[in-house]
């Protein structure tokens, strides 16, 4: 095949890998990198085909794991807003009343809508339990 729709086609999932972020498309691209390179030196269709699945194995195994922990190895200590809050002290910005499903907290200067147990009065101390959605529990303390 002629080199340059080896490189169109690489260029196509480079681009590709852009709206994925898995690297999967990226070991494709080097494949097709590698069969440009034997196309352009006139090399067969039979070879071409060689160094494509080569490279694609061998930076599927090789580079593909390194470049996900690289990226993505850090992201289970990062926590959400919404995990953050459990535990949390907070204190009672608008009466709880579960019956009604009325209330709201302030959990580190942010309102939450919230519900508990039982009715709490404004003001009153209180600890994140659990969340819900976007409904924390909490219980007095």
């Amino acid at each position: 095949m002629n080199a340059y729709i080896y490189l169109l086609v690489a260029l196509g999932c480079f681009v590709g890998e852009l709206f994925t972020m898995e690297f999967s498309l990226t070991c494709v691209g080097l494949g097709l990198l590698g069969a440009a390179l034997v196309s352009w030196l006139g090399g067969a269709l039979w070879l071409q085909l060689v160094v494509f699945i080569t490279v694609v194995l061998l930076s599927w195994l090789g580079v593909r794991p390194l470049a996900l922990k690289h990226l993505y190895g850090k992201t289970k200590d990062i926590k959400t807003p919404a995990d953050d809050v459990l535990g949390k002290p907070a204190v009672v910005e608008v009466a709880i009343d579960p019956v009604q499903g009325t209330g709201r907290v302030l959990v580190n200067g942010e309102s939450w809508k919230a519900t508990a147990a039982k009715p709490l009065a404004k003001n009153t101390p209180c600890v994140v339990e659990k969340l819900n959605g976007v409904t924390l529990f909490v219980k007095e303390k």
